[in-house]
Formats: structure tokens, C-alpha cells, sequence
């Protein structure tokens, strides 16, 4: 290296440097010592390896190209699950909420409260809900009127008639009772699929018909039953809620496949989330001048209920995007189980408007019942095969 002429000596990384000429070297003034040209250094880019293995393409999912290897399927599935089980948790206090208010509001515990709730709140969501509509509306166009406006008239409907009986059911018996007989809803889907829309069951989908029909028997038995009234509210109710999961199916079907879409099924989703409610306070307006609050703090009911609603909501879609529709159902049933605990607290903690004290025997029995629901929603949802 150093006998190497100036002219080919190569520098200490393997990059070939080309260095000044003699007659240039002279030209640089010294201060001490002998001289010594000053280089005039052009590397060579080194060389980048090529890694063997697999591809980005096969190795990251196509939605998180940049994303880390070690970090989005572990991101991906705790977040998920978390968005999963906030959704039962919000779901579960919206119910607690409700009752609350419905029995100890001085506007709401006289009369049909529980509608004027449900009006204000869906009012205020559906106002929430209409820049929602703008942000997520496809930017091509999407689908033609006529393609989504029925699914959406037919959900919102259901879901107002559905949140009208449990709402009225709700101020008669506690939500911890209410909360896991939602899981009848599946024995309400079997129905429609079967008799009206000719898609037979499997086994396991009848098994677990079955189980979410034991776990509602489980709860009537013994002086812990509901009365007649308010389990004929919760059929109805399960009824309604099933035919709007079934109507958002098709919203959500025509607006990833309608003419002129081109939406995921996550975007399709909170689309479709919006204006259902939108719809729900378009068709709740008329009532409106007769049921808004007299005075400005009678808003505050309508006002909790709608934002832990909407966090309950949005947490649903989030945990549907990341885990999917499957377990993202199995993660929201267990807002049954959820109900049963935070009842058995709040009447620990003396909160009696609520919920009712009752026996140890008589709350294991309830979060048995809820649990053997969730799990019957569990078996509905997975494809053991």
C-alpha cells in the first residue's frame, strides 16, 4: 500500500480512491514537514448485499409494506383484541348508563323516558355521524342510491325497534340480567337464514342454537327469572337486532362490490356504521320537537349515552378490521359476562338504581349463563372444520 503509485492506491474499505498528480501536489502550500498531496477522493458505492429468503412482498402483509417484521402481527392482533373487549366494556356501561338516567333523570323516569333518550341521543349521533359519511364516502362516486338505501332504511329501522324494547325492558329489569339474553339473537339469525333466505345450518351452527337456548333457560330458572314482559321485549329486540345485522351485511356488500366502489371491507364498515345513523336521526327528527330537553342540562343523558355508544362502536369496527368478523363477534359477547360483574360491583358499592344485591350462588349462576352464551357465540362464529 504504501509503494503503491499515487495515482492507483486504494483506500482502507476496498473503494478505489484516485489521487492528485505530482504537478498538482506542488501546488499545496506546507506547513511543516514534507509535503503531501491533498487527495481528491471519489469512491465507489460499496456494494449493498442482496438478502436470501423470502421477498418483502412475501414477507410483509400488502396493506403494512413499511412495517416492521417482528412488529405487525403481534400489533395487529393485541390491538384487535383490546379494540374487542373495550367494545363489550362500553357496551356494557351504555346499558348501565341508560338505566341510570331512564330511572333517576327528572325528564326521563316519568313516562316513556326510555324513547326520549333513544330520541335525543340517535338525534345528536346522527349529527355526529354526517362528516363521518363526507370523510368515508369513496371518492369515485361508490355505489348508486338505490343499491344502498334500502339496507340502510332496513337496519336503521330494525335497530331503532330493537333499541325501543330493550330500552323498555331495561327500566324494569337490570342490565345484568338483560345483557347475556342478547346472545338469543343467533338463535333469531338461524331462523331468518333457514325459513325466509333458504340457507341450511350446519351441526355445528344448531349446536350452538342450542347452547345459547339452554344458557336463556338457565337464567329463567329459579326466583332470578324475568318477568313475562320483559323476556317478550328481549325476543322482539334479538328479533330486530338480527335482521339489522343482516341488512348491514348487504350495506356492506354492495359498497365493496356495488357499481363504482372500491372499498375495503374495514372502510365499508364505518361507512356503513355512519349512515346507519344517520339514518336513525333522520328518521327520529319528527319526534324530536316533542321529546328534546326542556332546559340545557337535561342534554347530559343524551349526551353520556351517545359518547359511550360511539366509543363502543368505533372500538367494534376497529377490532372487526384488525381480527376480522369472527373473532371479533366472540370478542363482543362477552359484554354479557362484563354486564354480570359490573352489576354485582355497583351493588356492592351501593348503587342500587342500578342493580339489585344479590347471593353468591345467584351471580355465579348469571356469569355461568353468560358465559355458556359466549361460548355458544363462539361456536356459531368458528369453522371447526
Amino acid at each position: 500500500m504504501a509503494n503503491a503509485p499515487p495515482e492507483v492506491r486504494k483506500n482502507a474499505v476496498g473503494g478505489v480512491a484516485t489521487i492528485a498528480t505530482p504537478a498538482e501536489a506542488q501546488q499545496v502550500p506546507l506547513r511543516t514537514g514534507r509535503a503531501l498531496p491533498r487527495p481528491r477522493v471519489d469512491c465507489q458505492p460499496l456494494p449493498v448485499p442482496v438478502p436470501s429468503g423470502p421477498s418483502a412482498a412475501d414477507t410483509f402483509p400488502a396493506d403494512f409494506p413499511d412495517a416492521p417484521l417482528e412488529w405487525h402481527p403481534l400489533n395487529g392482533l393485541w390491538i384487535g383484541v383490546a379494540a374487542g373487549l373495550l367494545a363489550a366494556l362500553f357496551s356494557a356501561l351504555s346499558y348501565l348508563v341508560s338505566r341510570h338516567h331512564v330511572r333517576t333523570h327528572p325528564e326521563l323516569r316519568e313516562g316513556e323516558g326510555g324513547m326520549r333518550l333513544i330520541v335525543q341521543a340517535h338525534v345528536l349521533m346522527g349529527i355526529v355521524c354526517i362528516p363521518a359519511c363526507w370523510f368515508f364516502w369513496p371518492e369515485d362516486g361508490g355505489p348508486a342510491a338505490a343499491e344502498c338505501l334500502p339496507p340502510v332504511l332496513a337496519c336503521a329501522a330494525a335497530y331503532l325497534v330493537g333499541q325501543v324494547c330493550f330500552f323498555r325492558a331495561l327500566k324494569r329489569v337490570p342490565a345484568s340480567r338483560l345483557a347475556p339474553l342478547l346472545g338469543l339473537k343467533i338463535a333469531m339469525l338461524a331462523g331468518i337464514v333457514t325459513v325466509f333466505l333458504g340457507h341450511p345450518l350446519d351441526t355445528r351452527q344448531w349446536i350452538a342454537v342450542a347452547l345459547s337456548v339452554a344458557a336463556a333457560f338457565a337464567l329463567q330458572r329459579g326466583d332470578d327469572r324475568l318477568p313475562a314482559s320483559a323476556l317478550g321485549l328481549m325476543l322482539v329486540a334479538c328479533l330486530c337486532f338480527a335482521i339489522a345485522d343482516l341488512s348491514i351485511v348487504t350495506l356492506i356488500r354492495g359498497l365493496t362490490d356495488g357499481s363504482g366502489a372500491t372499498l375495503g371491507r374495514f372502510h365499508a364498515g364505518t361507512l356503513a356504521m355512519s349512515m346507519t345513523y344517520v339514518a336513525c336521526g333522520a328518521m327520529l327528527l319528527p319526534l324530536a320537537p316533542a321529546m328534546l330537553p326542556r332546559k340545557l342540562t337535561g342534554w347530559t343523558p343524551a349526551i353520556q349515552f351517545s359518547l359511550v355508544w360511539l366509543v363502543a362502536m368505533i372500538s367494534l369496527y376497529a377490532c372487526l378490521g384488525q381480527v376480522g368478523a369472527v373473532f371479533g363477534n366472540i370478542l363482543q359477547s362477552t359484554r354479557g359476562v362484563m354486564s354480570v360483574v359490573l352489576g354485582a360491583l355497583f351493588a356492592h358499592l351501593g348503587w342500587h338504581d342500578l342493580e339489585e344485591h344479590v347471593d353468591r350462588a345467584t351471580l355465579l349462576k348469571r356469569i355461568a349463563a353468560a358465559m355458556l352464551m359466549t361460548a355458544a357465540i363462539a361456536l356459531w362464529f368458528i369453522d371447526v372444520s
